[in-house]
């Protein structure tokens, strides 16, 4: 038994005194093997590879190679020295063992870290792949995969953090029934629509082991498609703290055999996801909880009976259970998210949760933060989350009001869109004979708790205008609504129409940190500039350029590279034949 021992740590200490360090550069000395410096660097990846022995490090320096990748029976770790500027680019060139696959990895564990990988489709109809990886384990780390039709197929136990993966038609297919661990944490997956499956996660045979946390899986844009996650396995699968967004489902698990504690969907938020946040075909054992669903058809939806519990969902439009069972502890609530706009890649979507949120300390009991409190719903709570600070911020601003005359009777009845927040308080209406009006007191016809309001007009010829406000219990009033006229020539003849101007307003929250949202109104369409400046007026950033619609517009900044301070931030309008129509210019307080 000693001297068994004695010879399993030898050749440990073999391999690990034989290993080398070895560099790739394309802007290094003059190539020499065995490459062990920046000065004698070799200049191709592949070249590196093959002069390599198993249990070695390669150093890659900036610059984009133009090759594809292959390497059998090693065990290799690959660093680049810049993530974005360290590139491999294959587009065009087929490789030599698998003529449309980037990286080809087999019989050999192999580590990637800060590389892009870049592999773009110049045939529809062939299936351009990152890396294909077989008998081997592969360890991903901050790298970005961009343009691939497949990003990566796995066939042995693979852990992928802290990476994104962009404009790709599927980002993991996993070939295998055997029991391998895939672990995905911290990432994010930005898959586009195409002809094809739109998975960020698939298993095509069947098999697995899933740790799936804290990852944002966002959809080119909502339409009948694939799953973000579609799984069938026998093996445990986790699912915690994940932002899904635009898919046909956010999940679809098949756990065959209905053993208990086997699936785990925790603390995920599921953002319009065109049929359903969850669903499964697990018969038992599965624990769904804590998680919050908006905007989709069904919340759960199951080929048995699934049970979820303290579950949030809003604006399901059809049932939040399907084949399902309500929990006992669900709240059909809006979750009340700080932003709460389309989730793109670029937009200011955010899903943290406001102060008052009913998502907040509601989730099992039996699950705490990680500041010790009970469970938040949603992606940030649980003890994967974040320590978050609740934002106390108004109310959001009613877009438009709709007028309706009662004719013979001089009625105006004014509706708007009801607000769901949980600390709503009630709604102020404001009427002024002049347009553009600023609301005070003065003009303040009405405080209601009801988003209908029926007001009396004397007869006669008249110009009235409208806004709306909503206010909460701690007494925050949201931006007004959009102005309405309604317009009387006679008892019969009436004009109503919404009466948009430019403003800038002023940035909300304020003071902020690290982020606020500033919004602005055109009263036409036009070219759009927003820019941020310092208190001495020196311009530090353009935040927006480029032409918008008519309307109300707003985008989120975040200033967290910047010192605390005042702040100014101008709009400027360009109308047609390129005239300038409006330009406007506000302070904001950014506090650390």
């Amino acid at each position: 038994m000693r001297i068994k021992s004695f010879i399993l740590v030898t050749v440990i200490l073999q391999s690990v005194l034989l290993s080398e360090v070895r560099y790739v550069s394309k802007t290094g000395g003059i190539p020499a093997p065995p490459y062990t410096s920046w000065e004698t660097a070799c200049d191709s990846i592949q070249k590196c590879i093959n002069y390599c022995s198993s249990g070695d490090t390669i150093y890659i320096g900036r610059g984009i190679y133009k090759e594809t990748l292959s390497t059998s029976y090693k065990d290799l770790t690959f660093i680049g020295v810049d993530s974005d500027e360290c590139i491999i680019d294959g587009t065009g060139i087929l490789g030599k063992v698998v003529p449309y696959t980037l990286c080809y990895f087999v019989y050999g564990n192999i580590s990637l870290n800060n590389l892009t990988l870049k592999k773009r489709r110049l045939d529809e109809y062939v299936f351009y792949q990152a890396i294909r990886s077989r008998e081997g384990d592969l360890y991903l780390s901050n790298c970005v995969i961009d343009s691939t039709a497949y990003a990566l197929s796995l066939a042995h136990n693979t852990k992928i953090e802290n990476c994104i993966v962009k404009d790709a038609e599927m980002a993991i297919e996993v070939e295998s029934t055997t029991d391998w661990e895939y672990k995905l944490f911290n990432n994010v997956f930005y898959i586009i629509n195409s002809n094809y499956s739109y998975h960020v996660l698939f298993n095509g045979p069947g098999g697995g082991k899933y740790k799936i946390f804290n990852n944002i899986m966002i959809r080119e844009k909502t339409t009948e498609g694939s799953y973000a996650i579609s799984l069938e396995t026998n093996g445990r699968v986790e699912i915690r703290n994940n932002l899904i967004a635009h898919f046909r489902g956010g999940m679809l698990i098949w756990c065959r055999i209905g053993i208990p504690d086997t699936l785990f969907v925790e603390n995920n938020t599921f953002y319009n996801d065109y049929v359903m946040g969850i669903g499964t075909g697990q018969t038992t054992g599965e624990v769904i909880r804590n998680n919050i669903t908006a905007y989709g058809k069904w919340g759960i939806y199951s080929g048995s009976e699934t049970y979820g519990n303290y579950n949030l969902y809003y604006k399901i439009w059809q049932n939040p259970y399907r084949n399902s069972a309500p929990g006992d502890h669900d709240i059909i609530a809006d979750p009340m998210f700080v932003n709460d706009t389309t989730v793109t890649l670029t937009s200011n979507y955010d899903v943290r949760l406001q102060k008052y949120s009913p998502a907040i300390d509601s989730g099992d009991p039996a699950v705490l933060d990680v500041d010790g409190s009970r469970s938040d719903m949603g992606m940030f709570g649980g003890p994967g989350g974040l320590r978050t600070d609740y934002m106390d911020l108004p109310p959001k601003q009613i877009k438009t009001i709709t007028a309706d005359y009662i004719q013979d009777s001089s009625k105006i009845n004014l509706v708007w869109e009801k607000r769901w927040e949980a600390d709503f308080k009630e709604y102020r209406l404001y009427k002024d004979t002049n347009p553009n009006f600023t609301i005070n007191n003065n003009n303040l016809i009405a405080t209601i708790t009801d988003s209908i309001y029926t007001d009396y007009l004397t007869k006669g010829s008249q110009k009235v205008y409208y806004k709306v406000t909503a206010v909460d219990s701690s007494s925050n009033e949201s931006i007004p609504s959009t102005e309405v006229n309604v317009t009387i020539t006679n008892i019969d003849d009436v004009d109503i129409k919404l009466n948009y101007n430019y403003e800038l307003y002023q940035n909300y929250p304020n003071p902020f940190n690290p982020t606020t949202t500033i919004s602005y109104s055109l009263k036409e369409p036009g070219e759009v500039r927003v820019k941020l400046y310092d208190i001495t007026g020196q311009l530090l950033q353009t935040i927006i350029e480029g032409e918008k619609e008519k309307g109300y517009n707003e985008t989120k900044i975040d200033l967290s590279n910047y010192a605390s301070g005042i702040y100014l931030y101008r709009l400027e309008v360009t109308g047609k034949g390129k005239i300038p129509v409006f330009n406007d210019l506000k302070k904001m307080v950014y506090v650390k």
